[in-house]
């Protein structure tokens, strides 16, 4: 069944927050991709990350890493946030998300453990899915003694909700079994076409049909098929999923599509519609009313699946 737990009246004009997000003017279209990765970097990378740490992760295929925030008050040593940042599959870093990734460790009381996957063009489709499972399976493993999960939620932001969604999909059952849930802000998986993606579409934020087409591009092998992609996602897996889905989005017809087709296949799916929402909006984590809510849904709803996934296990 699909819940709509969130719901703020739309606004009449787009968001402008002012941050750097805001100011860059890039070519998404047509820029080198090297490039736009170095400028998103300077202008979007959180400076300050003195309370957050690095960690190596092993794994089989890459050198893999992950920024971990930890929370001012714990409330479980061990559960934690995997998380994956947004970025088109081509640029970005946990630094670059560390505004939604630390605001959410300190809504939810988790460890939050950023992901540094692999980026597109240089890593296709499925590297940041392996990583995923790799940096999974790390903090799931019996060898780490008391540093150990015992169970993790995946979430992750655009391109990494779908990464998160894909993670989760993909995982052997083993490793799926102490997922407690899926969490998706704004993804994209992968549709081009459609009335959201006319009314809010935008070159200039490299949010219109040609751009997203040329990320899915870059982010794939053109022989394969898309582990994004909402018919590789569909699944009747038991865990629960929460989408949060911008009205005022081009991709919100992805999530609502994305609902669609996993609630007829039997899944726990909660979809927050934050009507006034754009694309990218949780990065300005505390500072803003409309972000600061929607954290505070985000995180009822993990400690509800945290309890929940408690009382099954005992």
């Amino acid at each position: 069944m699909v819940h709509v737990i969130g719901g703020d009246r739309p606004a009449g004009s787009r968001r402008k927050s002012g941050n750097a997000r805001e100011a860059l003017r890039l070519d998404w279209l047509n820029g080198d991709v090297a490039e736009l990765r170095s400028a998103y970097e300077r202008a979007c990378r959180v400076s300050d990350l003195d309370h957050c740490q690095w960690i190596e992760i092993a794994a089989a295929c890459s050198r893999l890493r992950a920024l971990v925030h930890e929370p001012t008050r714990s409330v479980a040593h061990d559960c934690a946030i995997v998380y994956f940042h947004g970025g088109g599959w081509i640029v970005g870093s946990p630094a670059t998300h560390a505004d939604i990734s630390g605001a959410l460790c300190e809504q939810t009381g988790l460890r939050v453990i950023s992901v540094d996957y692999r980026l597109a063009p240089e890593h296709k489709a499925p590297a940041p899915v392996e990583d995923g499972m790799s940096a999974l399976e790390f903090l799931l493993a019996d060898e780490r003694g008391p540093d150990r999960l015992s169970s993790a939620f995946l979430c992750g932001d655009s391109a990494g909700g779908a990464i998160a969604m894909a993670v989760e999909r993909y995982s052997k059952p083993s490793m799926r079994e102490r997922i407690a849930g899926v969490v998706s802000f704004y993804a994209g998986f992968g549709l081009t076409r459609g009335e959201s993606m006319e009314l809010y579409g935008s070159r200039e934020e490299g949010l219109d049909p040609a751009t997203i087409e040329r990320y899915w591009a870059l982010a794939h092998d053109a022989k394969g098929s898309s582990p994004y992609s909402i018919p590789a996602l569909q699944s009747d897996s038991p865990v629960p999923v929460y989408l949060l889905v911008c009205g005022r989005d081009p991709l919100r017809d992805d999530s609502l599509a994305m609902a669609r087709v996993l609630r007829a296949n039997g899944r726990d799916v909660a979809v927050d519609m934050v009507e006034a929402g754009t694309h990218g909006f949780l990065h300005d984590g505390f500072g803003s009313s409309l972000a600061s809510d929607t954290l505070k849904r985000v995180g009822r709803w993990i400690e509800d699946k945290r309890n929940w996934n408690l009382n099954r296990r005992r």
